[in-house]
């Protein structure tokens, strides 16, 4: 059998080992493992972890940080090694501090090496963001997570920076061979050491989730680390046993499935964050999720030194590989589409989904240059180079952005500094990687087709692509330029956001029974915070302390619980409860503005369809100044007022519901309110609803509730 295929069973088998102990869990050897786990972080290596800070959000913040860094690196160079193709003496005048090479392929391979570089480190950082948010939104070490982050970029400085330079002045036997050899140990083993670290520090951190809640970013972030760590191995022993195979298949891991894992890691955080509803489809989610493992990515491909039957399977591993593509793509758009506005608003947001629509197109490019590269027939030149490094600055650079002004204001608790400059910057990062990668395409072709004719002499240079690519390429270092400054910006920001650090529970009291047992772990997993009154007693009344159930695992934020609906032994005491303190914020608000609830009504129905919806009704609720509250607390705001249970809010619904609590009040002031809303609620209004409501109304205002729809319309308004 082939050695591949050998390699690719036992990297499946892992993975499917892995991800199901990190969805079940390993039982009673769980709090020991991250007790261990937490031992290592904090007390290896002996006094350089303690030069961190282990505060919340800093681990993530230097991933990022770092990740800037080395991207404004990649885009220079990268726009270098564009105007090299176009004038390859453009950089003789560095001759004096070793520049020697001619054909531009050194340039190109430390540009492609930086690119991968900084794409890990702005991805990890914004993933870990999310993984931190699924337990106390706090890694397990912060500190451990800023050392490895530091130790992994001089790892690579050294490797990429030092060395060349230290062989460049210094008369050294075998020189290539050592160089080989340092850039193996480098970039595959102790790589392999500070991301498995990063592993334990993920896992111990995702083991403090809420009990029976999962997170699909924290999942492919742990499959993107584990693949990565197989990966390497396999390049380690296939270039020590020279097997081929096992190159090429680490080669695919490492170029193909891990910049895609961590891609849609990350969009599926953002993009449903922003917009505030569920992922779209759960389907579609698991073929993305589970064909992703299973097919050969296009991006980056390699010529396969195989037989027929490798390169076989290959090609249809290949072909399938635009399923999980296109199925994550379409899945996170149709998401971003139920709520556009704040996708909009979002600059992070939108340049997820920015990236997410220009995938597939760069799939199916890649697709027809991967397979010409992959069967050996080389038809299509220097396309798949063009289309690989266009994806990357192009689709990479918008989801590195998305880290960058989504992640990071996180990470930090500092609103986004200048969202117009960060929008700013997405649309020039898009339009310049976009044009600069067509253009080159263009002159691919060109030179293609010139090269077919065999009259290239009578042709004109198409070296005129290059330098039209160059200049449109220009706008992608200008946008991480942008970017930058707003990153800067927004770490010194004044402006809060919720607190790193602070977990606050949905439940206010929580009842334990006399003569039962239970753990603190236990407590948490139902929702129980250290804000959380705890009530002892068999006979204590509970006022709220329901139990919390897990969320569904395609709900866009991953560490959310919801409420199961209430008993019926709570309804006993419903009729005590006071109105919501919502809704009580909002008579304040129409008593302050001067409105009516006809006038409030009007203005929150942005379809004009005569009721108002879950959404509208939440945008009201962040217009009137009561609050942004999540869908499901939104939902039962909307329940109470609901008299026909429709789903949506009326105005005479809004009204009644209102006039109740302004009069809960007894105030004058709350009194002339709820005249005046009734005031407004006019016949037309009332033919529109059902019988059923008009008699939920009359009841309500204590009239008589009989008769046709007509009586009881002249009833309600007292004719």
């Amino acid at each position: 059998m082939e050695p591949v295929f050998i390699s690719a069973t036992i990297l499946l088998a892992t993975l499917l080992v892995v991800s199901y102990y990190v969805t079940n869990g390993v039982g009673t050897m769980g709090a020991p493992l991250r007790q261990f786990a937490l031992f290592l972080m904090n007390k290896a290596p002996v006094g350089l972890v303690d030069l961190f800070k282990d505060e919340p959000g800093s681990g993530s913040r230097t991933w990022i940080k770092y990740g800037t860094g080395w991207f404004i690196l990649t885009v220079i160079s990268g726009f270098i090694a564009i105007w090299h193709n176009y004038d390859p003496t453009a950089l003789d005048s560095l001759a004096s501090i070793g520049w020697s090479y001619d054909d531009g392929s050194a340039l190109a391979d430390f540009t492609s090496a930086i690119m991968l570089i900084s794409f890990t480190y702005l991805l990890i950082g914004g993933c870990l963001v999310a993984v931190a948010r699924t337990g106390n939104n706090r890694l397990a070490s912060e500190a451990s997570a800023s050392m490895i982050a530091l130790l992994y970029t001089a790892a690579l400085s050294f490797n990429l920076i030092l060395i060349p330079i230290i062989f460049k002045f210094a008369d050294i036997a075998d020189e290539q061979t050592i160089r080989d050899l340092i850039s193996l140990m480098v970039n595959y083993v102790a790589s392999s050491l500070f991301f498995t670290a990063l592993l334990i520090n993920v896992l111990a951190t995702y083991s403090q989730r809420d009990e029976g809640t999962t997170s699909i970013t924290a999942w492919l972030l742990i499959m993107a680390i584990v693949a990565k760590l197989i990966a390497s191995m396999y390049h380690v022993f296939g270039e020590a046993t020279d097997n081929t195979q096992m190159v090429w298949l680490s080669e695919r891991v490492l170029e193909g499935w891990f910049p895609l894992i961590l891609m849609f890691a990350l969009a599926y955080h953002v993009i449903p964050h922003a917009a505030k509803a569920p992922i779209w489809s759960g389907s579609l989610l698991n073929a993305n999720m589970v064909l992703l493992f299973v097919t050969v990515p296009p991006f980056f491909m390699t010529a396969a030194d195989a037989g027929e039957l490798l390169q076989n399977v290959g090609a249809l591993l290949l072909t399938f590989s635009l399923l999980p593509i296109f199925a994550g793509s379409v899945n996170l758009l149709a998401t971003a589409s139920s709520n556009s506005s704040g996708i909009l608003k979002n600059p992070g947001a939108l340049s997820a989904t920015l990236a997410m629509f220009l995938l597939p197109i760069f799939a199916v490019g890649s697709y027809f240059t991967a397979m010409d590269t992959l069967t050996g027939t080389n038809q299509m030149l220097t396309m798949s180079s063009t289309i690989d490094d266009g994806f990357m600055y192009t689709v990479g650079g918008l989801m590195m952005l998305s880290a960058i002004f989504s992640s990071y204001p996180l990470a930090a608790g500092n609103k986004l500094a200048e969202p117009s400059r960060a929008n700013m910057s997405v649309w020039f990062m898009m339009l310049g990687g976009l044009t600069a990668t067509i253009t080159m395409l263009i002159g691919d072709f060109t030179e293609k087709a010139v090269l077919d004719s065999g009259v290239e002499e009578v042709v004109a240079s198409t070296s005129g692509f290059y330098l039209v690519a160059s200049a449109m390429f220009y706008l992608v270092p200008i946008s991480v330029i942008l970017a930058t400054l707003v990153l800067i910006r927004t770490s010194t920001s004044s402006q809060k956001i919720t607190e790193v650090g602070s977990k606050i529970s949905d439940v206010e009291t929580y009842t334990l029974v006399e003569g039962t047992n239970t753990t603190i772990q236990q407590l948490l997993g139902r929702g129980v915070g250290v804000n959380t009154t705890l009530v002892i007693g068999d006979a204590t009344e509970d006022e709220g302390g329901s139990t919390v159930i897990a969320v569904s695992a395609t709900l866009h934020n991953d560490e959310v619980t919801e409420f199961p609906e209430q008993e019926d032994v709570e309804e006993l005491h419903e009729e005590h409860k006071g109105p919501a303190k919502e809704l009580m914020m909002l008579v304040d608000y129409l008593k302050s503005s001067g409105q009516t609830v006809f006038e409030f009504f009007k203005s929150i129905d942005l379809d004009d369809s005569g009721s108002i919806d879950g959404y509208e009704f939440q945008q009201a609720l962040v217009k009137s100044d009561v609050g942004d509250f999540p869908p499901w607390e939104v939902d039962e705001l909307v329940a109470a007022i609901d008299l026909d249970s429709d789903g949506n809010i009326n105005l005479p619904e809004l009204d009644i519901a209102l006039a109740k609590i302004a009069a809960a009040y007894s105030s004058p002031d709350a009194e002339v309110l709820e005249s005046e809303a009734s005031d407004e609620m006019s016949k037309s209004d009332l033919n529109k609803l059902k019988k059923a409501e008009l008699v939920s109304i009359a009841k309500e205002k204590g009239v008589a509730e009989t008769g046709t729809k007509a009586d009881l319309i002249a009833a309600i308004l007292g004719e």
